[in-house]
């Protein structure tokens, strides 16, 4: 009985060390906040919204770019990303995404994925 009470002692001074690990990062809370608040815009195709009571609030675009050969190309998912965090800037619930397109050897872009829409507010 005495070596167990010895053996976790020894563990928990031993984990205890790891209490003092600190974790860095270089995304701020307001850049979190940012990247996340995208998330309670929900997508919607023109027949989801066939009966549904909502409002226009404005036409949006939102891009993903390759600047460099070295960056990764740009993709779909982060062109809509984009348009969702405009669409939520806006005070829009919903997306009626129109389309996402791909450029190459735009100005500032190698290349681009631009997606356009519209920003709505959804009766829940």
């Amino acid at each position: 009985m005495q070596l167990r009470l010895v053996g976790v002692g020894l563990l928990a001074v031993a984990l205890s060390g790891c209490a003092n690990w600190g974790f860095d990062s270089n995304v701020s809370p307001e850049g979190i906040k940012d990247y996340y608040k995208g998330d309670d815009v929900a997508l919607y195709t023109k027949a989801e919204l066939d009966g549904v009571n909502y409002v226009t609030l404005g036409s949006i675009e939102g891009e993903a770019c390759q600047i460099e050969t070295k960056d990764a190309p740009p993709k779909e998912a982060d062109a809509r990303a984009s348009i969702r965090r405009r669409a939520a800037d806006m005070g829009a619930n919903g997306l009626l995404l129109d389309r996402c397109i791909r450029f190459d050897e735009m100005p500032g872009c190698m290349e681009q994925v631009l997606c356009s829409g519209q920003a709505i507010k959804v009766a829940r």
